[in-house]
């Protein structure tokens, strides 16, 4: 259902687009500092979309390979704790090495959804 909703968002932000580049063809200098140059706005309104759509792509792909390396990263902390402790094993307060572990994990989970909020 996300993926439609954006696909929708997405045919909303092209037509907007398009309409005000057909309405907006008059040729607009631009200055690139060494060099001025002039090209139609519908050009310039295209390149800035596609660039502002290339920016967002490769920042949200970052954080998604970011949040996989973390993911990765606390699954195998837990498993290596769980490898050393005997399940079976039983502490001071009568509840499983198992129960702790699992207990710690949910604590580790929730500071780190503290730390996306923050």
């Amino acid at each position: 259902m996300k993926k439609q909703w954006s696909m929708v968002g997405a045919i909303v932000l092209f037509l907007g687009v398009a309409i005000l580049s057909v309405l907006n063809v008059d040729p607009v200098p631009v200055n690139f500092g060494f060099a001025v140059v002039e090209w139609p706005l519908i050009v310039i309104i295209f390149v800035s979309v596609l660039l502002g759509a290339l920016i967002a792509t490769l920042l949200s792909t970052y954080k998604m390979f970011a949040d996989q390396r973390k993911s990765n990263h606390q699954k195998s902390d837990s498993s290596s704790r769980t490898s050393e402790t005997p399940s079976k094993r039983k502490t001071r307060s009568g509840k499983k090495e198992l129960d702790k572990v699992q207990n710690d994990k949910v604590d580790t989970e929730s500071q780190s959804k503290n730390d996306d909020i923050l």
